[in-house]
């Protein structure tokens, strides 16, 4: 009977592992890389020892060397494609269901376990950051690891059980030889789990130290509880003695990141704004970043807390059977949850102990709280909670229990599909690159700012064109600007695609720089880039196409109007949403003498009955502002570029694309543009 149950609950924690691979798998390419990505496959492309070398110095890179060197052998398995690099991070993360499985078990039962592993398997966050070529989340699944190690110390082979209510009678413990065997086998695993798991976590991501004081206090914890038990102190000494060897692997890695952090690190005040941080952290820990009205994010986020404080307070034991043994009730008076309990106890540990650092330290860099995938470890200590929560509740009133589990999982699940919605999109290099290839001619050039960025940009970008990055310190001299610029003056259109800029060009000196001097021909936000075309060679000398249209009282001369798409849906998620657009570019000539005053023509989408469904939209910087009608030379060819903006609501069908001016009624038909259904 024993050894079915034990297969069934194995079989039960196989499939939880199951839903959190096929969480993490679904939609790996929704996102594109985005530049931290882009940095790990950098490192990773580099050799092994080069990849040690620079990670223990924390000097070109701030992230220890484990995971680019696990990134270098998987990528040299399965390649750089955006599903090789990103699958190592979901497989490790979907494995995070098994530790969590073990502590949850340990310390609140098998359902408390059941549930914390499943709700971890469709955390929207842990499930973001396992499909994220970075660290963070294979730095905690090896963390989980190692305060699984720590918590087995004391609870294997002791009389310290898990208190879950769903488990039959505690065993009868071996007696003589064969139990101080075993219990040494199982004490001396648990410390390789401590020393593998945090140094394999402190090697990845520099932050898991926090849960080194967690991981002792719980081994302090243990001892406390079961001190008079025999070999308590032989437990004590060799789970400090784990953490002991975790701390001097870790120490030149420590130490590096001690000089760097205080060279680096802008100092702050200890506990300053803390509950704005924790606020924040948890509401994203919880749902991720669905975009749902704000009572209910709040709502939600109050739950949240009441939920893990329940985990962290209730008393998950159950009461002993009648005719249960002596050794039963013996262990449910020594068990490490009879106090406070200690099993809600030591989760409150995990919350308060790396909180507590993280206020302090903010006296030393004002940046710890900056990113909430910084204490990205918190987030199984919740599920745990929950976990403990439920399971306790479900055990005293099956129906309410029911009713909670099937709400918080219900949230859980709306709130995941919203790590692939277009509004949460990551850095979009794919989109951006494949935008300017399709638009940019033989003759065009593309300028990235900031300069370290365009590693992103080249990685999904085929085009032929020439690729410059001339910009590396911080620009506040506009003499500066000019000598790198200038040198793109052959260049018909100049491609400028902005990320990460900000701090290193406040004033904008670039942009402003075309801006004073040539006219903006199109701008497109994907999400995290900019990307401007400016027109460089927007005055011929001579006509580029024999026919003609006049307008404004045969002042101006229509020469061409291109257009694209032809065809397309009036929504768009990617480049400005919601609304789609077309793209015009229109030739002009004055005739025969300047233009008296400044025109600007316009163009615009219309049905049949002259209902306008979208319009060219007005750019203080485009080739009419920058360089009116009114200064047109005789026979001068001036090119103007539109974009046409859709209504978003437009139906299905053909419209009209026409150019015409203002308060005039006269109106050139460039042609035709089919409307598509958004499905």
């Amino acid at each position: 009977m024993t050894t079915r149950v034990t297969a069934v609950r194995c079989w039960g924690v196989f499939a939880i592992f199951l839903v959190a691979l096929a969480a993490r798998l679904y939609g790996l390419t929704y996102h594109s890389l985005w530049f931290d990505e882009v940095m790990s496959t950098f490192w990773a492309a580099k050799p092994a020892s080069e990849i040690w070398r620079v990670g223990l110095s924390l000097a070109q890179d701030k992230h220890p060397p484990l995971y680019y060197l696990a990134l270098h052998g998987w990528t040299a398995l399965f390649g750089l494609g955006d599903v090789a690099v990103r699958s190592l991070g979901a497989l490790i993360g979907a494995l995070a269901v098994l530790p969590v499985y073990g502590i949850g078990k340990t310390l609140g039962g098998v359902r408390a376990g059941a549930f914390a592993a499943l709700l971890v398997a469709l955390n929207p966050f842990l499930v973001w950051y396992s499909q994220e070529a970075r660290m963070f989340m294979p730095a905690t699944t090896f963390a989980l690891v190692g305060m699984y190690g720590a918590l087995r110390i004391f609870a294997c082979g002791s009389r310290i059980r898990n208190s879950g209510a769903d488990d039959s009678a505690t065993p009868a413990l071996p007696k003589g030889p064969k139990r101080s065997a075993d219990v040494s086998v199982g004490n001396l695993q648990s410390a390789i789990l401590l020393i593998v798991g945090f140094t394999a976590a402190l090697y990845t991501y520099l932050f898991s130290a926090f849960l080194l004081p967690v991981a002792g206090a719980w081994v302090l914890l243990g001892w406390w509880l079961t001190r008079k038990e025999p070999g308590a102190g032989w437990r004590l000494g060799l789970g400090f003695g784990a953490l002991a060897v975790v701390g001097l692997l870790f120490l030149p890695l420590a130490r590096s990141a001690w000089l760097v952090s205080g060279g680096e690190s802008t100092p702050g005040r200890a506990f300053d704004d803390m509950g704005v941080a924790l606020w924040r952290m948890l509401q994203v820990y919880t749902l991720g970043w669905p975009h749902w009205p704000a009572q209910s994010m709040t709502a939600v986020a109050i739950g949240a807390v009441a939920l893990a404080l329940l985990g962290c307070v209730v008393n998950s034991k159950q009461p002993i059977a009648a005719g249960n043994s002596t050794r039963s009730a013996m262990s449910i008076r020594h068990s490490a949850f009879r106090i406070l309990p200690s099993g809600g106890f030591c989760l409150a540990l995990w919350f308060v102990l790396p909180l507590l650092l993280g206020g302090l330290l903010l006296a030393r860099d004002r940046t710890v709280f900056a990113e909430t995938r910084y204490f990205i470890f918190l987030v199984p200590a919740l599920c745990l909670a929950w976990g403990r929560a439920l399971a306790w509740l479900w055990r005293r009133q099956r129906t309410a229990g029911l009713v909670l589990s099937a709400l918080v999982f219900g949230v859980t699940l709306a709130a995941l599909p919203t790590d692939w919605s277009p509004q949460n999109r990551r850095e979009a290099w794919r989109e951006a690159a494949a935008f300017v290839q399709t638009r940019a001619g033989s003759n065009d050039a593309i300028l990235i700012q900031a300069d370290y960025v365009h590693p992103a940009f080249k990685r999904y970008f085929g085009g032929p064109q020439p690729i410059f990055y001339p910009f590396t310190d911080r620009l506040s001299d506009p003499t500066k600007v000019e000598g790198p610029l200038e040198g793109l003056a052959g260049y018909d259109t100049v491609w400028l695609v902005q990320s990460h800029h900000q701090e290193l060009d406040p004033g904008n000196l670039v942009t402003g720089w075309f801006s004073a001097r040539y006219p903006l021909a199109t701008e497109v936000f994907p999400a995290g880039i900019a990307v401007r075309a400016f027109a460089q060679r927007y005055r011929q000398p001579a006509p580029v196409a024999d026919q003609s249209v006049l307008m404004a009282a045969d002042a101006l001369r229509l020469l061409r109007c291109d257009y694209a798409p032809r065809t397309l849906s009036a929504r768009e998620e990617v480049f400005h949403p919601p609304s789609n657009w077309v793209h015009v570019t229109t030739s002009w000539q004055a005739d025969a003498k300047r233009v008296n005053g400044d025109l600007f023509p316009r163009a615009r989408l219309i049905d049949a009955a002259g209902q306008v469904w979208g319009e060219s939209l007005d750019r203080p910087n485009d080739a009419l502002h920058v360089w009116p009608t009114s200064r047109w030379l005789p026979g001068e060819v001036v090119r103007v570029d539109y974009d046409v903006n859709l209504n978003p609501v437009t139906p299905p069908g053909t419209y009209r694309l026409v150019i015409d001016l203002p308060l005039m009624s006269e109106q050139v038909v460039c042609g035709d543009v089919r409307i598509t259904s958004d499905e």
